[in-house]
């Protein structure tokens, strides 16, 4: 790449720059080099970082309301558990076979997750015990002491500030998710040693394409891929019967 062509790419990256120093600071930027015009490009610097955490902060809200205010997520699931089935008959080379399968089982893993992430989530923020169990429970939550102004002032954006927390979680953390559900939903899911072990298998899949530590690959197969959609879905299910019988009660101010 020429020269010249290197300099006009460089003028057009900096484009943005030039015009938003022109409509802020004018002529009194100065020249390129000076003191004033370093000063006006660490401005527009700051300006353009600050942007992007208020763009970052308002995807955020966005992500959280979305938890909160949507509803039942089962009918998701099911269609993402109907496009793994059918995925499975794709006709493909051993090779690629292996990658589709580990793909599938990844999504399979993600969409339960996504379930019981999403389902948690709206169930708490829209019930006033609820919200009280999960604070009175919580090991976080239980410790966090606040004055009595913080107590309103935190009660106006209590929904986003327990849905911020629980978003945190990482909701492929059985050992936190199985109790919190119990504890907080009643719910109780049983012996569910079979996800624990998907979850590990999807570890290889997501960090090493399939293969395990020593350089092997994972033992994944087309029937694997069902018994782990079917025990899925049989415990999805089980959990929306039990947590679709829970009232929602919704007082507090977002």
């Amino acid at each position: 790449m020429g020269r010249a062509k290197e300099e006009m790419m460089r003028q057009e990256e900096l484009e943005p720059m030039y015009e938003w120093i022109e409509d802020n600071y004018g002529e009194e930027a100065g020249e390129e080099g000076s003191e004033t015009w370093d000063a006006a490009v660490q401005a527009y610097e700051s300006y353009c970082e600050n942007f992007q955490q208020q763009e970052e902060e308002w995807y955020r809200q966005d992500e959280l309301e979305w938890y909160i205010y949507t509803q039942s997520q089962v009918g998701i699931f099911d269609a993402q558990m109907r496009s793994v089935l059918e995925l499975l008959n794709v006709q493909a080379s051993n090779e690629t076979k292996f990658s589709l399968l580990v793909m599938l089982h990844s999504h399979a893993v993600a969409a339960v997750e996504s379930y019981l992430a999403s389902t948690f989530i709206h169930k708490v923020t829209n019930s006033d015990d609820l919200i009280r169990k999960l604070v009175e429970t919580d090991p976080v939550f239980s410790k966090m002491k606040f004055t009595l102004q913080e107590i309103f002032e935190k009660q106006k954006s209590l929904k986003l500030t327990v849905a911020t927390y629980l978003k945190d979680l990482i909701f492929h953390d059985l050992k936190k998710v199985k109790p919190m559900f119990k504890n907080v939903l009643e719910c109780d899911f049983g012996d569910i040693a079979w996800l624990f072990e998907a979850v590990r298998v999807r570890h290889h899949c997501v960090h090493r394409a399939g293969m395990d530590k020593a350089g092997n690959r994972i033992d994944i197969s087309i029937d694997s891929i069902k018994k782990l959609v079917n025990s899925s879905s049989l415990l999805v299910h089980e959990i929306e019967d039990k947590v679709s019988q829970t009232p929602e009660s919704d007082s507090f101010l977002l």
